[in-house]
């Protein structure tokens, strides 16, 4: 309560402060430790996440590390009977005998590493968080100097309007002796911690020189002995197994363009790479296979798509096959059944075509994009059509164009 008595008698200057209408002090003195302070808190802070992220980090290359072998040790070994690898592809044989070595390795440099992962957590993390929390003293301290400033300013505007005042009343005279004692009051608290700010802050930006020069060292060669021991583990596994010179890499690179041959070609021909195919179609190519003939019409659509959509065994000519784009493919068909242009002979007004409609005697749902949609009784525009109500003709209903199995629809 006590907090929020000053926060309420405080709040009148700072705000005229703000807009100017109250005089507000300042040391330009202060102000530049201030802001120096400022930089000390924003880096100190940054320091502690970066070192904390680093120590992640060589933490999830141990693991990670040691967990490839693993995983690729597991996927590279013959599972079960079914294949033999080293019989099949002798030259992988290095390989298969050195993942197990390799992991080994990692496991070794993991628990060489760990000491060093430890070490940041005591000479760099816990260090750099005391550090924070003088910091954290230190900012409390000048917010309390800044509140004196407020307090100061507040009781000299007051102590300068009263004895400033040209026509004084006898209450004036009174409170005036009441005011100067609190102005008095306010500027020893104000001189008081603002001298003491700048007489220390200096001090303790020497100090916090003299305390990141040795965390910078401990820093670097933690980082220093993480590199060697990695890079002197991978050196030591290599030997005698591997030539790692960069001539070596490049001819590594080279062999193995060389070694594919038309293995990206054969992962491409395989059917299980590609997007699995819509459930309808594959029923439709299983009545097909199965010698399945068109029936007569039911409720259901299964039945009835297959007597478009299915390739056809009959003597009917074979409908257009059936895609996501099966309007533009219909479409292609029926343009190639057109007969040729007339030969050109003496201008005349051409005939235009007779739209021709047909009945729908059964609801048809769309399968796939470029279907059209109807139910049974609905009055369809025929846009193309072949001869067999076995293919896929191409009608409008409604604005809206698509193709729709033949032997759905009567004339009208």
């Amino acid at each position: 309560m006590k907090g929020i008595g000053k926060f309420v008698k405080r709040a009148p200057q700072m705000m005229g402060s703000k807009v100017g209408l109250s005089q507000k002090s300042n040391d330009a003195v202060f102000d530049d430790l201030n802001r120096r302070f400022g930089i000390i808190e924003k880096y100190s802070e940054k320091l502690q996440k970066d070192s904390s992220s680093f120590r992640d980090a060589v933490k999830a290359m141990l693991l990670s590390g040691s967990g490839f072998c693993e995983h690729y040790g597991t996927l590279f070994r013959p599972m079960g009977n079914e294949i033999d690898i080293e019989r099949a592809h002798p030259e992988a044989t290095n390989t298969i005998v050195n993942a197990s070595y390799f992991q080994q390795a990692l496991d070794e440099l993991r628990e060489l590493l760990t000491p060093e992962v430890e070490l940041i957590e005591s000479r760099i993390l816990q260090p750099v968080q005391e550090f924070i929390s003088i910091c954290k003293t230190v900012r409390k301290n000048i917010t309390k100097r800044d509140h004196k400033l407020v307090d100061y300013d507040r009781h000299n505007n007051a102590y300068t309007k009263l004895r400033d005042k040209k026509e004084k009343t006898l209450k004036d005279e009174q409170n005036l002796f009441k005011v100067e004692q609190d102005y008095e009051t306010a500027a020893a608290d104000y001189e008081h911690y603002n001298n003491l700010m700048k007489e220390e802050l200096p001090r303790f930006f020497e100090m916090a020189t003299r305390f990141m020069t040795p965390l910078f060292h401990s820093f670097y060669y933690m980082q220093l002995n993480v590199y060697y021991l990695t890079l002197d583990k991978l050196q030591n596994f290599a030997n005698g197994k591997y030539d790692i010179s960069a001539e070596s890499v490049a001819r590594l690179e080279q062999d193995y363009v060389s070694q594919l041959n038309d293995a990206s070609e054969r992962l491409e021909a395989l059917t299980i790479r590609k997007p699995a195919m819509p459930s309808a179609r594959l029923l439709q190519q299983a009545r097909s296979s199965s010698g399945a003939g068109s029936g007569s019409p039911t409720s259901t659509l299964g039945s009835k798509a297959s007597l478009g959509r299915s390739a056809s065994t009959t003597s009917a000519a074979p409908p257009p096959s059936y895609s996501a784009g099966g309007a533009s493919t219909a479409a292609a068909a029926a343009t190639t059944k057109r007969a040729p242009p007339p030969i050109p002979g003496k201008p005349g007004v051409a005939a235009k075509p007779a739209i021709q409609y047909v009945v729908a005697l059964y609801d048809y749902a769309a399968q796939a994009e470029g279907d059209l949609t109807f139910n049974a009784g609905d009055r369809i525009e025929v846009v193309e059509k072949t001869a067999s109500t076995e293919d896929w003709w191409t009608g409008r209903l409604n604005g809206v164009q698509g193709v729709f199995p033949g032997n759905y629809v009567r004339d009208e």
